[in-house]
């Protein structure tokens, strides 16, 4: 017997008995770090019963902790599993510590386990019975393809998603030593990638591309989605493809109000009656009527309304149910049609406008920038208020001139406000993917078909010529800047504070580079990507300080979306410097995946890649730790050193020769010693000097980058790039490029000039 202290932690009420006895109840709420409670207690010789008991706090998308510590000499601590024998379940613990996939990320349907030689396992795949795999040679492979989506997809209580927000395009295999008495598991999270992905358009016409995007929308599973593809493809309604958005609607779930949009969608498609199966247009025209389209209106709910997205799709569905429905008595308010019209209206232009002239707080979302197209394209296309439409294409051409500035070869790898694990591995999976395809041919068709099938379906809304010209040009290298300023209202966002965001992009043929420049450092960052090379579909390169391993999407901020506390990242043209200024101990990792690299090599503290003739390299103190096992085995890596400072760099054949010389070229960073705070200088491949030390200016060749011409802070730049100069406060956007322009009226909310790309034959036309 002896005194321990005991340490539990949670993010909700937590309760402890020790040996029977009740030791203490906690009622401490937290949102995103667990709070801790230390009783001291007298363990009895022998075994000791300790019983934790939670109550969970229904935060929207935060994790629910709860852990244990003992304090003081080291004791067993063993979870009762009735069957289980304790020597062979740690035998078993053993050989999976060294389980692992090749890779995350598989195109082919087929997973590569390995581990120890010989080990007997059994693997769950989800909707399969168990598979037995004998690592003969210490690898075997597993087949997926007959898994229940073969997108990629995981199989969910919703069906097939319109959008992939609740999805989160992996599939979980379940690994144990197939012995029934070691219950003892590891889950490896591993992601089918969509087959469909283009690097550059095929063709000139987007028509065709439209086309290949409703096929495919056509071909997924049931959806509004699907619905509407079908009746440009030659297919019907069918009942099935209205299940899940009517069940969301009608039981207010999250992301029901993309679906009431689309359902509105196809209520304008179909106006006949007769081509509904029997009483679907009646529900449909039920779920509409019955649907509380904001915070204010009654009812309970699990809806989010404090997000930039949502507020403009809400709206959005408010404003086109009030224009379908205007004599109709809604049965969850009373109020009538036009009553909902005249409630939205102001809304959805008061959004708009602050957009235009600000940009968004959610900057660059490869998850979000969707969900606004979908709601910015169904105003074009279905208002009957010319203000809305005129107000909704000219935001919708701004807002598809950033995503073609800042994606490279059918990938949006800028930084993110807002992103998601998988997007982030993968951008096969980003939202905007099957967007991109359907309006310059570049991308990826996954299962975010929704926002894209609407645009596609189109008639109203036609894309300029410019922001075809600049999303399709790979060969020009490109310096972008871009930077959004605004406030949040704490009725609308729960936060009364400025937003802003400072983006820098840098492309050439072969690489990309993009960070978010001195984005909120500092302080703790929920889903924000704020760095990251890309050269490929499944190479994007970036680091971060996790607050948590896990990469669930219900954890926000997890292992890789989003940071414990956002760093200081710095870009000039071709590299960036990060530094973590935090006091607590850090535990940065990078993601580097090696499996689809075509030639790695390490290198004093530089990690180098190539893939193709794009070259990409990072470094930290001391250089990196490669992680063994899991699925992050060979793509995950841990800095050797304090990991408080990076320096990333992109490169090329055309730029640096071979492989080898570039990596000859690289010069180690200096970073700055304990006493000097947290920093880093490095001389470039060119020569120049860029340094980024502690809350110092960010210099490049000893002068602060952030000052103009005059010497004074550079404050006013909205958009500065190869197509456009753009000042705060102008009230004209006006681009050219190559041989195409593009003007604006920001103010006033209506596009002026733009060249058309002239759909079916590939010439431009004014």
């Amino acid at each position: 017997p002896e005194w321990r202290t005991i340490e539990v932690s949670s993010t909700g009420p937590i309760a402890i008995w020790v040996d029977g006895r009740h030791s203490g109840t906690f009622t401490d709420v937290s949102y995103m770090e667990p709070v801790s409670h230390r009783i001291r207690v007298r363990l009895g010789s022998g075994e000791t019963p300790l019983l934790i008991a939670t109550w969970q706090v229904a935060f929207r998308e935060v994790r629910h902790v709860a852990r244990v510590a003992i304090h003081g000499l080291p004791v067993r601590v063993v979870i009762p599993s009735p069957g289980a024998d304790e020597r062979a379940s740690a035998i078993a613990e053993a050989v999976l510590e060294s389980v692992s996939v090749e890779s995350w990320a598989t195109p082919a349907g087929v997973v590569r386990l390995r581990g120890p030689r010989g080990a007997a396992l059994r693997v769950s795949v989800p909707g399969r019975p168990d598979v037995a795999v004998n690592l003969g040679d210490g690898q075997a492979e597993l087949s997926l393809a007959s898994t229940p989506d073969a997108h990629g997809e995981e199989p969910d209580a919703h069906g097939e998603e319109s959008a992939s927000m609740l999805r989160t395009g992996e599939t979980t295999l379940a690994v144990r030593v197939d012995d029934d008495r070691c219950p003892v598991v590891r889950s490896l999270p591993v992601a089918l990638l969509p087959t469909s992905v283009r690097a550059h358009p095929v063709g000139s016409d987007p028509a065709l591309w439209r086309r290949e995007v409703l096929e495919h929308a056509a071909a997924m599973g049931p959806s509004v989605a699907r619905a509407l593809a079908a009746l440009d493809t030659g297919g019907a309604l069918r009942s099935d493809d209205l299940a899940s958005a009517l069940s969301m609607v009608n039981g207010r779930a999250d992301c029901a109000d993309f679906e009431a949009v689309g359902l509105l969608n196809l209520w304008h498609a179909l106006p006949d009656e007769a081509a509904w199966p029997t009483g679907a247009r009646d529900a449909v025209r039920s779920a509409l009527l019955g649907f509380k389209y904001w915070i204010d209106q009654p009812g309970l709910d699990a809806m989010c309304y404090f997000t930039e997205n949502h507020q403009l799709v809400f709206h959005t569905a408010e404003l086109l149910a009030g224009e379908a429905f205007p004599e109709d008595r809604f049965s969850n308010t009373g109020w009538s049609g036009a009553q909902h019209l005249g409630h939205a209206r102001p809304m959805v232009l008061d959004w708009i406008r602050a957009k235009l002239r600000g940009g968004f707080s959610e900057f660059d979302s490869n998850a979000y920038l969707a969900i606004d197209t979908l709601a910015l394209t169904s105003l074009t296309e279905l208002s009957s208020d010319v203000e809305i439409r005129e107000a909704a294409e000219v935001l919708l051409d701004k807002m598809l001139f950033s995503l073609a500035a800042n994606s490279w070869h059918g990938i949006h790898g800028a930084a993110h406000g807002r992103s998601y694990v998988t997007t982030l591995r993968s951008s096969r999976f980003e939202e905007t993917g099957p967007i991109m395809w359907a309006l310059w041919g570049a991308g990826t068709l996954n299962s975010a078909t929704l926002p894209a099938t609407a645009l596609a379906r189109s008639r109203r809304y036609q894309l300029p010529g410019l922001i075809r010209a600049v999303a399709t040009d790979f060969e020009s290298p490109w310096w972008g800047r871009q930077v959004y300023a605004g406030a949040y209202s704490f009725e609308l966002d729960l936060l009364s504070r400025p937003y802003g965001s400072d983006v820098r992009v840098w492309k050439t043929t072969d690489a990309m580079l993009s960070s978010a420049q001195d984005y909120r450092s500092g302080l703790p960052g929920l889903q924000e990507h704020v760095w990251g090379a890309t050269l490929g579909p499944e190479v994007q390169v970036f680091a971060t300080y996790p607050p948590s391993m896990s990469s669930s999407p219900s954890a926000r901020p997890n292992a890789w979306a989003g940071q414990r506390v956002l760093p200081r990242a710095r870009q000039h043209r071709d590299t960036v410097l990060a530094i973590y200024p935090d006091r607590a101990p850090l535990a940065t990792h990078v993601w580097f995946p090696t499996p689809f690299m075509d030639e790695t090599v390490e290198r004093g503290g530089w990690l180098a890649g190539r893939v193709g003739s794009g070259y990409v390299a990072v470094n930290a103190a001391g250089g990196f730790e490669a992680v063994h096992a899991g699925e992050t085995a060979g793509q995950e890596w841990f800095p050797r050193g304090s990991g408080n400072a990076f320096v990333a760099t992109v490169g090329s054949r055309a730029e640096d020769g071979s492989f080898e010389d570039f990596v000859r070229a690289l010069a180690e960073p200096t970073f700055a010693a304990p006493e000097e705070g947290v920093g880093v200088t490095w001389i470039a491949r060119d020569g120049r000097r860029l340094a980024l030390v502690g809350n110092r200016s960010f210099t490049v060749d000893g002068v602060a980058v952030d000052l103009g011409p005059d010497g004074r802070p550079e404050t006013d730049v909205h958009l500065d790039n190869p197509a456009v100069s753009m000042r705060f406060g102008d009230d004209v956007l006006e681009a050219e490029y190559r041989g195409h322009r593009l003007v604006l009226d920001i103010d006033g909310a209506r596009r002026k000039v733009a060249t058309a790309w002239a759909e079916g034959d590939g010439r431009h036309a004014g």
